[in-house]
């Protein structure tokens, strides 16, 4: 065992508390130790070391156990991996009181986990929980404090957030609670690439980006290297690699709570932003923003396969409750040949809902979320969420009950999260059986917002028995729940707006709504993110190129989300039904596949002139998916793709609607294939098998 012992620590010893007797525990490959003042964790895949200094505990290794790369590789600068500047610093000193470890999966809302918890108290007047959890086999660690103000504790001297200070006529950044610390040696050659997703992703339903990525390749470090926007930072060194991202609500362009930064320094790397401004810091426990750390081998594919699988693992999904396609009722705008007439509450209607119903049925298609129009109030009014008799609802939802049971369409619901209360959830949950919840207009401004917010959502699924589950609407630009936050513990995110009208700024144009698709599948699970196509026979010609795409075309191009069609299908016309109907059948019967799968980007960018498509790879199974697109404007019938994870692989494709195979096609050493797509807007939705 690798353990640094500095000689500042003998000042300290005589304050240390030492926790008698060794502790252990074990979950699968997943483990805990706890002796001589030394915290030992393990994975199976990763393993951390870290070290009690009678102020904190520092690491002093994270080793990615494939590979065998040690990555803190100096001496740690701090005597805790954590810090609160004036309050938590090289003169605190602190008594450990208990280290204690459960086998949990914290009520059903993560995968089950070995939870260590280390209570220490600060002479400073707080009390701290060091929070790890160690997922059997998952490639890396969370961790996160809970903190707890004393009666002797002041927040004077506390910076309540990222600020400068004057050096020689520049600002220069002041640094803010540490959550995170990580000895990382920058002395050798290595490139960070810093990640983030934006917030309101309805207002770049254009050519704006909804990813931003920047990559540094400087070294050494010899100045902090400070990053305010990102959500998650990659570190490359030749074939290994190093994730760290926050848990937290930051978005490219909304800072959030207090969500702090990443540092790249001399003497490591580290994550600041507890998400608890000094005067939120009270007599309860709060938790702050956790931090994921992830170690991998191999190139950037290998990463991005790294980030999902301990994304997984952070926030599962239940196939049976959350793998659906569903429409949603609001995007249909023009119905009637007439442009300038708007829709929207009109299509949650009585009289439109039955008819949306039956027509799902008909598709395959397993829920209708019935969006802002079905209760009694208007969209931003309290006290009125129930079912409103005068376009056409009985009060018991008896109507809806019926179609659903005789259609086997299940019924999902959109409410308005600040106005409708616990009560009103619950009963319309209890009457109607509630598949998904959409929640939209809501402001997470301070961190006991957005805590009471999981807290209140958590109770009332556990009150349902785990029956339903919530969709997090981050449209407009309100703060919200950004992309990696544990809002994610209760349903997925729903990604944007798309309509076939008005607003002109939402109107549907296949390529961008790929585009989006294609930039998010770099870092995200897709099958946790509900996003949408649109009809493209009834989108506004004057505003997008829509129309001269195919229905089935428009949902391939979502189907390796959670698939929503923003729309009333009870406006296709009678072929288009047919076309849809089929590809959806298609899917069905390989989406269990598809969505225990991981989703990655293939081909080019798509611009309306690109091949380009994603491949849906696990690196357990034998065989996957593509779905691949020839653009509108592509001239090129044949193109070489290169796939990821198949170097060097035979393998077989079938063509999924023609049910037919493909010749058997040898990978090159670069793992590239060659696929023919005859006509422009075009598509192929193949499956592999790895011979």
């Amino acid at each position: 065992m690798r353990t640094y012992y500095f000689t500042f620590l003998a000042a300290f010893f005589l304050f240390v508390n030492i926790v008698s007797g060794q502790k252990s525990q074990k979950l699968g490959n997943a483990t805990f130790k706890f002796s001589n003042n030394t915290l030992e964790v393990s994975t199976g895949k990763v393993e951390r070391k870290l070290f009690w200094t009678g102020k904190g505990f520092i690491t002093t290794s994270y080793k990615n156990l494939g590979s065998n790369k040690e990555w803190a590789t100096l001496k740690p600068v701090y005597h805790s991996d954590w810090g609160l500047p004036t309050k938590i610093d090289s003169t605190s000193s602190a008594r450990l009181l208990s280290v204690e470890c459960v086998q949990t999966d914290d009520e059903h809302f993560t995968s089950k986990h070995l939870l260590v918890t280390a209570l220490m108290q600060y002479k400073s007047g707080l009390d701290v929980k060091y929070l790890v959890r160690i997922y059997p086999d998952s490639p890396g660690i969370w961790t996160a404090l809970e903190v707890k103000a004393n009666a002797s504790f002041s927040p004077q001297g506390v910076p309540e957030d990222l600020g400068t200070k004057k050096s020689y006529g520049s600002n220069q950044p002041v640094k803010i609670a540490r959550n995170e610390f990580i000895p990382i040696d920058f002395s050798k050659e290595n490139k960070r690439t810093y990640w983030g997703i934006y917030n309101n992703p309805g207002n770049r339903v254009n050519t704006e980006n909804m990813v931003e990525e920047r990559t540094v390749t400087g070294f050494p470090i010899f100045q902090d290297e400070q990053n305010t926007w990102a959500n998650g930072l990659n570190i490359q060194f030749e074939d290994d690699g190093f994730i760290l991202l926050k848990e937290s609500n930051k978005t490219v362009n909304k800072y959030g709570h207090q969500t702090g930064a990443f540092y790249c320094t001399p003497k490591g790397v580290e994550v600041t932003g507890w998400g608890l401004k000094p005067d939120e810091i009270s007599s309860d426990f709060k938790r702050i923003w956790a931090t994921w750390t992830i170690a991998y081998t191999g190139n950037n594919d290998n990463m991005q396969l790294a980030l999902k699988e301990f994304d997984r693992v952070r926030y599962p999904v239940n196939i049976e409750r959350d793998m659906h396609i569903l429409i949603d009722t609001w995007g249909s705008d023009w119905q009637n040949e007439d442009y300038n007439k708007i829709y929207g509450r009109e299509n949650s209607e009585f009289s439109v809902i039955e008819k949306e119903i039956k027509s799902a049925s008909d598709l395959g298609i397993d829920i209708v979320r019935i969006d802002d129009g079905w209760q009694e109030g208007r969209t931003k009014s309290k006290k009125s969420w129930h079912p409103n008799t005068k376009v056409g609802y009985d009060t018991d939802w008896g109507k809806i009950n019926k179609l659903s049971k005789n259609y086997n369409v299940r019924i999902g619901l959109w409410a308005a999260i600040l106005h409708i209360t616990p009560e009103e959830l619950f009963t319309n949950q209890e009457k109607l059986g509630v598949a998904t919840w959409k929640f939209d207009f809501d402001k997470l401004e301070d961190h006991d917002a957005f805590a009471n917010r999981v807290k209140g959502v958590r109770e009332f699924i556990k009150k349902t028995g785990y029956t339903t589950q919530t969709s997090w609407c981050p449209e407009y630009d309100d703060q919200r729940y950004g992309w990696y936050s544990p809002v994610r513990e209760c349903g997925p995110m729903y990604f944007q707006n798309i309509q076939n009208n008005l607003p002109t700024h939402l109107a549907y144009v296949p390529y961008i709504t790929l585009r989006h698709h294609w930039m998010m599948s770099k870092y995200y699970n897709m099958n946790d993110l509900q996003c949408h196509w649109q009809n493209p026979s009834r989108t506004n010609p004057k505003y997008s190129d829509a129309y001269l795409h195919s229905q089935s075309y428009a949902a391939l191009s979502a189907f390796m989300t959670a698939p929503s069609c923003f729309m009333l299908t009870q406006l296709l016309k009678p072929k288009e039904r047919e076309e849809l109907r089929k590809i959806i059948g298609v899917y069905k019967e390989n989406r269990k596949e598809i969505f225990e799968s991981y989703v990655f980007p293939i081909g080019d960018e798509p611009n309306n002139a690109s091949w380009t498509g994603f491949q849906i790879h696990h690196p357990n199974k034998k065989t996957g998916y593509l779905m691949v697109f020839r653009e509108l404007h592509n001239e090129e019938k044949t193109k070489e793709i290169s796939l990821k994870f198949l170097k060097n692989q035979s393998v077989k494709l079938i063509d999924l609607e023609r049910k037919q195979k493909l010749p058997e096609i040898l990978s090159t050493i670069d793992g590239k294939i060659k696929l023919n797509i005859n006509n422009k807007a075009g598509y192929l939705f193949l499956k592999y098998e790895i011979q």
